[in-house]
Parts: structure tokens; C-alpha cells; sequence
């Protein structure tokens, strides 16, 4: 399945809520909340730093105790786009 709808029907009611899990964001020292995020992993954060294209940007890891669905595909979709507009290889998280 290629796309965000197709791979979200495919999974329909089976979503279960993940536990104790990292979310990453990429932050600014100038700008008090994060500018690109959440992310599954701290790859895609990568890509969004350089996304941002400041010598400045960090990549900070947020730990939650559940992750729910809306935020699971959010954090997909942000990694996807981020890794194409950097020019990454890769596939899903």
C-alpha cells in the first residue's frame, strides 16, 4: 500500500495504543516550542533538521507512556515527508 489512507484503512480497529514509547521533535533555541515533530524515530527527526536548514536546530526525544492513533500516523506521515524533502532513503518506520 502506498498511501496514508490505503495503510490506515488496512489497519482499521486493530490499532492498539503502544506503551512507553520515544517521540522525536526538532526544536530552535530561538522558538519555545518544537517546529517539526512528532517522529517515530530519531533518523526522521535527522531529516528534519536538515529540512530546516539551521546550523542551530536539535533534535530532542519526548518519552510518553501511550501513543494513541491519530499521533502514531501523524508522526508517520511527518517522517515520509521529512525524508523526501531531504533526499533520504528509506521505507516505513
Amino acid at each position: 500500500m502506498t498511501n496514508f489512507q490505503q495503510r490506515r484503512a488496512a489497519l482499521g480497529d486493530s490499532f492498539i495504543p503502544k506503551k512507553a514509547t520515544k517521540l522525536y521533535y526538532v526544536r530552535h533555541p530561538k522558538v519555545d516550542r518544537a517546529l517539526l515533530g512528532p517522529f517515530l524515530n530519531q533518523a526522521d527527526a535527522e531529516c528534519g533538521r536538515v529540512v530546516l536548514r539551521s546550523a542551530d536546530a536539535v533534535v530532542t526525544v519526548c518519552r510518553v507512556e501511550s501513543l494513541d492513533e491519530l499521533t502514531y500516523w501523524h508522526a508517520v506521515n511527518n517522517g515520509q515527508v521529512c525524508r523526501t524533502f531531504a533526499g533520504a532513503e528509506g521505507g516505513e518506520p
